[in-house]
């Protein structure tokens, strides 16, 4: 805790120092909470990969040879990108605020007074009345109250407390008033737990970004090593001018890191958030896009997502015929107070008149599950629940009651009294008027929605604060799968919970924190969970889940923490985001394989060129013009074409096994190109123009193997990116440093342009081969 200057403290009575210690850990909070932006800057700024490129390009500065820097253009682009959508996310989570009440009536030197909420402290009296938000952890000392803890667990009724109940902060009050003590301040505060946990930024680690992660750390173990063994070789043992054993060097350093594939991801990514938002779809981190893709398992709230949160009457059921129900019903709503969501449902239903004389309101309790209106010379007409209502002698009622609740349906009874009714009485004299089955009004797109889930063999797991019957009627209504495999939690420990998670689809009665630990166990399992919601009883599951997916209707809490924002509250607009997902993922597996090409023959040519007496073939804006014209441009195109498979494989394996045979043939043919080149004495601008058409060439076999010109679109961007490269070779001899062949040259090329194809598909036959090899040693191994 901060410490106080002790002239502060004189002249404070003992309430006030505690209150000054208290905010003074407050304010130390905020503050640490702020000084986490230059960490977060300094991350991405300074990091090994961003470093290296900024010596190669003032390398390269020494040299005056500036049409080779270009590449700091893509390197500065991928620094602004990460930036920009890191310090957005950092100020996302900042703006979080659970709690949203300001200020409070306190009790201090027993004047009740307007206080703000943080200069609330332990042992503090407050005042609660119907519509305030309870701002800290309470206990009730006197009164009652009724109080919704929606916020918190999901579940709409509201619940009684009387003195010595507990109150949790962030919950509503709904009726009544008491008289509170605060047992908890700041961070020990219920919803301030979850406030903090959900704010605490996730640095989630994606498929794609795990790969360029991995790549980055190999290339960086091996870059500076072999980039000064190369220039030590061609410069002191080669004897090349220093500028350019400087340009061959800078070119394998370049070659080597892919900082092409960062900015094609960036830019794809971004350009699909863009796509999304036109949708009504805001992204709100761009890597989530990767987990989208890859999602086997879906979690549902029940609602806001499969229903929109509030009841319909469905039916009414008069048991007998002597009453006029709905003119009974619509006086008792005239008279009632009551906004919970059976109210609110009959009301849509019936309008209010008031043509009876009202004497004595009873509203609505959860401890009595009963609403009463006495009118006079009518007597007293009830509206609650029939298992409270109704005595046991009324069995087949009961028994109606109970088959309606197994349907799916919430049963409320009217009855009636002809006595007046006093609070607290013995209900006697009830008679059953009618019974009004209400159920959940569901989306209009909820079952066309799953259904596409299911097609896709996507697994749906609804997870509800409600009653896990309720919750399994509702999915039957949608047709979704497993429905009557329901289970309630509230019931089951730690380890059954993480048993239960594989074997059932419906689960009621969840905490928000059991939420969360369900999407852990799915993750545990090998799953990648997408989790959608729109309370703060779902912020702990958003945060866990791999994609998290919120309704902009829900709490600011539940879509400041997600991935992900439906901004019209769609339901039906998953499955097309989900596809944009795998489109964007599928094509960003194509591309990425012609960009690890240029990886993977600039660390084989740097070692060749370490053991031949040669000089390294290419320069910086040489790779720069061969990557823009069959990486670059054309990538940058066809990503926009559509791909809704589903994702299979890893995907640094997926695009390692592409890219390698080209970049191995790329590699032998440029090596044998220069050796035999220095036997008859070529220039070395004739063997850069000999290397550079030639790793074209097998860029070229690549792009037909990956992209298959099986379309207009296609065949179009391939001719204009392959006649700007030759417009480019042509009037570009001085700015690329190219020189002119010879007879020999020449037919050295033409041979291994020839023998390219074959080369290709050797080396793609061995890898198959050696892949096999290997997952029958891992299989053999395990069953053994």
């Amino acid at each position: 805790m901060r410490s106080i200057d002790i002239k502060t403290i004189k002249g404070l009575t003992a309430s006030e120092v505690k209150h000054r210690v208290q905010r003074g850990a407050v304010n130390k909070t905020k503050k640490d909470h702020a000084n986490s932006y230059p960490k977060i800057i300094c991350s991405n700024i300074f990091t090994f990969f961003n470093l290296i490129n900024t010596v190669l390009f003032l390398l390269v500065c020494l040299t005056g040879a500036y049409q080779n820097g270009l590449f700091v253009f893509v390197v500065f682009s991928n620094v602004i990108i990460n930036l920009f959508q890191e310090i957005r996310s950092k100020r996302t989570l900042d703006k979080m605020a659970l709690l949203k009440v300001a200020k409070v009536d306190v009790y201090r030197d027993g004047t009740l007074t307007q206080l703000p909420i943080e200069t609330l402290v332990l042992d503090d009296q407050i005042l609660l009345k119907n519509g305030d938000q309870v701002p800290t952890d309470a206990q009730v000392i006197s009164g009652t109250l009724e109080v919704n803890e929606s916020l918190l667990t999901g579940e709409v009724d509201s619940i009684y407390k009387q003195a010595g109940d507990a109150l949790f902060s962030g919950s509503f009050v709904t009726s009544g008033e008491a008289v509170c003590q605060v047992i908890h301040v700041g961070a020990d505060n219920y919803i301030e737990k979850i406030n903090k946990e959900a704010k605490a930024s996730k640095r989630q680690t994606y498929l794609i970004q795990g790969s360029l992660n991995r790549i980055i750390r190999w290339i960086s173990l091996i870059l500076v090593p072999l980039c000064s063994l190369l220039f030590a070789k061609q410069y002191f043992f080669s004897h090349a001018p220093f500028d350019t054993a400087i340009l061959r060097t800078v070119a394998a350093a370049v070659g080597m890191f892919p900082e092409g594939l960062f900015l094609l991801t960036s830019v794809t990514l971004t350009i699909s958030a863009v796509y999304l938002a036109r949708r009504k779809v805001l992204v709100q981190e761009l890597n989530c896009i990767d987990a989208l893709a890859r999602v086997d398992v879906l979690c549902l709230d029940k609602t806001g997502t499969i229903t929109e949160g509030k009841m319909t009457v469905e039916k009414v059921i008069p048991l007998t015929d002597s009453a006029d129900i709905p003119l009974i019903t619509q006086n008792l709503l005239a008279q009632l107070p009551d906004q919970n969501p059976t109210a609110l449902a009959l009301r849509a239903h019936y309008d209010s008149v008031s043509t009876f004389s009202m004497q004595q309101v009873t509203p609505f309790s959860s401890d009595r599950k009963y609403s009463c209106v006495t009118f006079a010379e009518q007597g007293t007409y009830f509206i609650g629940a029939p298992s409270i209502l109704l005595s046991q002698t009324d069995k087949q009622l009961l028994q109606n009651e109970k088959q309606f609740a197994e349907e799916g349906y919430r049963v409320i009874l009217l009855a009636h009294s002809p006595h007046a009714y006093e609070i607290d009485q013995s209900l006697t004299d009830i008679e059953a008027l009618g019974f009004f089955l209400l159920s959940d009004t569901i989306r209009s797109d909820a079952e066309a929605t799953l259904e596409y889930f299911r097609s896709q063999g996507i697994q749906c797991k609804v997870i509800s604060g409600d009653d896990p019957v309720t919750v399994s009627q509702i999915a039957k209504k949608v047709n979704l799968p497993g429905a009557a495999n329901y289970i309630d939690v509230s019931t089951l420990t730690a380890v059954e919970l993480k048993e239960a998670v594989g074997r059932y689809q419906i689960f009621g009665r969840v905490t928000p924190q059991q939420k969360k630990e369900m999407v852990l166990y799915l993750k545990e399992l090998g799953h990648t969970v997408a989790m959608t919601g729109d309370g703060v009883n779902d912020v702990l599951a958003l945060k866990a889940a791999d994609c998290s997916i919120a309704m902009a209707s829900g709490v600011d809490a539940a879509r400041q923490v997600a991935n992900l924002v439906l901004l019209e509250n769609q339901f039906a607009a998953l499955p097309s985001v989900m596809d944009e997902g795998r489109r964007v993922i599928n094509n960003i597996t194509r591309s990425g394989s012609l960009v690890l090409v240029q990886v993977l023959f600039s660390i084989i040519i740097t070692i060749g060129t370490l053991l031949s007496g040669t000089t390294y073939p290419f320069e910086p804006i040489q790779l720069t013009m061969i990557n823009a014209c069959f990486v670059g441009i054309p990538t940058f195109f066809l990503n926009f074409e559509p791909d809704f498979k589903r994702i299979k494989g890893d995907f640094m394996t997926t695009i390692f096994q592409q890219a390698f045979p080209a970049a191995m043939t790329i590699s032998i043919g440029t090596l044998l190109i220069i050796n035999v080149g220095y036997w008859f004495n070529s220039s070395t601008q004739a063997l850069s123009i000999m290397s550079i058409i030639f790793t074209a060439w097998n860029y070229r076999l690549l792009q037909r193997k990956v992209y298959p010109p099986i379309n207009k679109y296609r065949t179009t961007i391939f001719f204009c990116t392959q006649f700007f490269y030759f417009v480019a070779l042509i009037i570009g001899q001085n700015l690329f440093n190219l020189g002119n062949t010879t007879y020999m040259n020449l037919i050295l090329l033409i041979a291994l342009l020839n023998y390219a194809t074959y080369m290709q598909r050797f080396v793609e036959r061995w890898m198959k081969q050696l892949m096999r090899q290997y997952k029958k040693k891992q299989f053999l191994k395990q069953t053994s």
